[in-house]
């Protein structure tokens, strides 16, 4: 029996769906990346019955994963869309007849029994033996979200209806990095960065440092944090409270390169996290009062006047071991050449992603953000992950919905597993869906989903978390689901602001089509 409003049929078809002809960018649909042209008629989901002679009969169902190399992976169960219901998990080999599949029962009323099956000639066939015994027969189906083609109310922005890729500018991952590889470059080598913080009063307050890779911090010639760490950037990954002094404060940054990119950010909260007012920053070790000051009002809190010193490194030596090393600037600053920092590029880029002749847009070449911003909304959206049977977790048909650029639902060839928070229809590291949703690769799924952006007083103070609300596939994955702070590799800014809809780039050519949005509130 399968959940109410899920549509089942019983041949293999994956619907188009074009709300108009692509435009004059758009390339023919044949262009699309090889993973989304493959198919497999094994994978997917089988339903059927299962006989268990004086035991009765009763309903059984399966989904088979693809493994790559010929191989597969059975999940046999009582019932979809439900957790714990699996009777048996299979491994299956090709043969020249079909795909053999054994294995042992799953713990619980099918604990000691052995299974044995085939996929041969349209039917999944079997039996199992043991402490109960029986068999089974099934056939392929294609279970379909009922809001897959759902057309976009009279009040709803249409972000993308297959025509052009107007609606959309490439995102920028981290608006307030500082791409320390392009202004110092090479390995295995430190850069130091310093600025001017000036305050009408003496304060505690809350560092917020992201960092690639490792990061150590030093205000007013005090060491007050320390993280020797191999990671990406994002904003706001280390938090320690500092006390600031009257007037100017210097800040000083010593950032590690163990490899690939490299880059820092750096933000000043009040201690609960909420925004500061009456700060100002500027580049340099010079307190002089004609100083040219910044408001990091108008960045968020973001400090973007820098001067930098560097690189500085050891031949033979990685940034891992040297991190504890003190170079001159952490030495002696002011006999130390340093440099103004290039400010982080913030200008709107068009659209990297391609667009096929099929109403489809496809990952390309980074992220991409909505033009339009949203504080309460509501969002439909359809996409469908690649066929990539060789690769695993989180390298397999990745990429994400943000809401407000802030908040991750995860996209995910997560067919047939656990359902976590990391996987499809996650909400990243905050909550796993009630149910895996996820359908076999290369069919199209839907998210609609409901965003309540949190709440805020007249002084800045969060009054009340946002929370997300999704139906993945027709089934509430997530009801009100709370989420107090915004998750990683987002766009990051004031959660009190609107913010675009996200789509990631994790390097899967993972598609999307007919997405609108509907301002609520």
């Amino acid at each position: 029996m399968t959940r109410p409003g899920i549509l089942v049929v019983c041949i293999w078809i994956v619907p188009a769906l074009c709300a108009g002809a692509a435009g004059s960018g758009a390339v023919p649909a044949s262009e699309a990346s090889p993973l989304q042209l493959a198919s497999d008629p094994i994978m997917g989901d089988w339903q059927g019955e299962r006989d268990m002679g004086e035991g009765g009969r009763g309903p059984v169902c399966a989904q088979v994963i693809a493994l790559g190399g010929g191989t597969y992976q059975a999940n046999i169960l009582s019932a979809f869309d439900k957790r714990d219901v699996t009777l048996a998990v299979l491994e299956g080999t090709t043969t020249a007849q079909g795909v053999a599949f054994t294995g042992p029962g799953a713990k619980g009323p099918m604990d000691g029994t052995n299974w044995n099956a085939t996929i041969q000639g349209g039917r999944f066939t079997g039996g199992f033996t043991g402490a109960v015994s029986g068999a089974f027969d099934m056939k392929k189906v294609v279970r379909l979200s009922p809001t897959l083609g759902a057309k976009p109310p009279e009040k709803a922005v249409v972000l993308f209806d297959g025509t052009n890729l107007d609606a959309w500018k490439k995102m920028v991952s981290n608006p307030w990095g500082l791409d320390l590889k392009a202004a110092v470059g090479g390995e295995q080598r430190f850069a130091y960065l310093r600025a001017r913080i000036w305050t009408p009063g003496s304060q505690r307050v809350q560092l917020e440092l992201g960092s690639d890779d490792g990061v150590k911090a030093w205000v007013n010639g005090t060491l007050v944090h320390t993280n020797n760490v191999f990671r990406g950037l994002s904003a706001g990954q280390d938090k320690v409270q500092v006390d600031l002094a009257e007037g100017w404060n210097t800040l000083l940054l010593k950032i590690s390169q163990g490899g690939g990119d490299w880059g820092a950010c750096a933000r000043l909260r009040r201690e609960d996290g909420g925004a500061l007012t009456g700060l100002s920053a500027a580049a340099g070790g010079s307190t002089a009062e004609d100083a040219v000051r910044v408001a990091l009002d108008e960045s968020e809190g973001y400090i973007l006047d820098w001067e930098v010193s560097g690189p500085y490194h050891r031949d033979g030596k990685t940034a891992e071991a040297l991190f504890d090393e003190a170079f001159p600037p952490e030495q002696d600053a002011g006999s130390v050449e340093w440099r103004v920092m290039p400010k982080p590029e913030r200008e709107d880029e068009a659209c990297p992603w391609k667009l096929l002749d099929s109403g489809v847009m496809e990952v390309r070449s980074g992220g991409i953000v909505s033009k339009a911003t949203f504080m309460d909304h509501r969002v439909h959206i359809e996409f469908r992950t690649p066929f990539m049977p060789d690769a695993r977790e989180q390298a397999r048909g990745n990429s994400g919905v943000y809401l407000q650029g802030r908040y991750e639902v995860q996209v995910l060839d997560s067919y047939g597993l656990e359902g976590l928070d990391n996987e499809c229809g996650g909400i990243y590291k905050v909550a796993r869906p009630r149910v895996n949703m996820c359908a076999p690769p290369l069919q199209w799924q839907t998210y609609d989903i409901v965003f309540r952006a949190p709440r805020y007083d007249a002084s800045g103070n969060r009054t009340n978390e946002g929370t997300i609300t999704v139906r993945h596939n027709g089934v509430v994955i997530h009801e009100d689901q709370p989420v107090s702070a915004p998750t990683a590799a987002g766009a990051g800014g004031e959660a009190s602001q609107p913010g675009g809809l996200h789509l990631q780039d994790h390097g899967n050519p993972v598609q999307f089509r007919n997405i609108w949005v509907v301002a609520e509130g």
